[in-house]
Parts: C-alpha cells; structure tokens; sequence
C-alpha cells in the first residue's frame, strides 16, 4: 500500500516492529556493546603492560621513566573506563593515537631522545624496534576503538561520544 504525499507516491513500511522485539533487542545490543568495549579494554590493559615492560628492560633516566610510568597510568586509565562502558572509547582512541604519535617520535629519536643512549648498536636498534612495535600495537587499538564507536552506535547505542 502506498501513500501519496505532494503528488509523489511514498511506499508504507511494510510491517511495524512490535514494542515487545524493540524492547528485547535493546539490551542485546547494549550487551554487544559492553562486550566489544571489554575486549578493547584488555588489549588497552596489554598494552599498558607492554609499557611496563619497556621500562624494565630498556634502560631510561630519570624524566623518561617518569614519563613512561605516566602513560602507563593514562593507558590503564583509559583500559578502565573503556571496561565500564563503550561511550569511553573515544577518549581511549585519541590516547591511543596520540602515543602512536609519540612512539614513532621517540623511536625515530626526535626531540633528543636516543633509544639504547651509550649501549652498542645492536641494543639501541632493539629499543627502537620495540618502540615502532608498540606504535604499531596503538595504531591497531585505534583501529579496533573505531570499530567499537560504530558498532555501539550502529546497535542502537545513542551516540553520545565525547573526547
């Protein structure tokens, strides 16, 4: 059955949903969504232990190891409140694409960080290897949070994102 409106013949939807199978999707798909967002979650919780692991096998001074232990607490940070909810994984992607930023900066030895500072060659190349490695690991979180985003908005999720 059509309708017409302004002389232009509009099809009807053929079938209404019931209120009764609107309601019952509603809360599979906020579970999706929570599920997705826990897996992201604990890949953000990995990564953050790959920092830890830098820290300890690389050596650093002072104001690195410093910083090192700040981002491992924001990685963490973030992992924690992406485990709570999918709305948080915004903030979590433009993390996650900001130390991609800086990773590949550090590995590449921009603004006078040399990884492996007076060790052999073969340890500075692993440092930086490590650091590319871990970029590569952020880039491929951002990548999964932006996966997340739609999916939670596509299942119906109000999109509420803010970074």
């Amino acid at each position: 059955m059509s309708t017409i409106h302004a002389g232009v013949a509009v099809a009807a939807p053929a079938r209404e949903p019931s209120a009764g199978s609107a309601a019952s999707a509603a809360p599979a798909t906020a579970a999706s969504g929570r599920i997705l967002a826990r897996g992201i979650a604990v890949t953000a919780m990995a990564l953050g232990l790959a920092h830890v692991w830098i820290l300890v096998v690389f050596p650093h001074g002072l104001l690195m190891t410093l910083l090192l232990a700040a981002m491992v607490a924001a990685c963490l940070k973030c992992a924690h409140r992406a485990w709570g909810s999918p709305q948080a994984l915004p903030g979590l992607l433009a993390m996650s694409a900001f130390m991609a930023i800086v990773h590949t900066f550090m590995a590449l030895g921009f603004g006078g960080h040399q990884h492996g500072g007076h060790e052999p060659a073969t340890a500075a190349t692993a440092a930086s290897g490590a650091m590319l490695a871990i970029a590569a690991a952020e880039l491929a979180l951002v990548m999964l949070c932006s996966i997340g985003m739609r999916r939670t908005s596509s299942a119906g999720s109000p999109a509420r994102y803010l970074v």
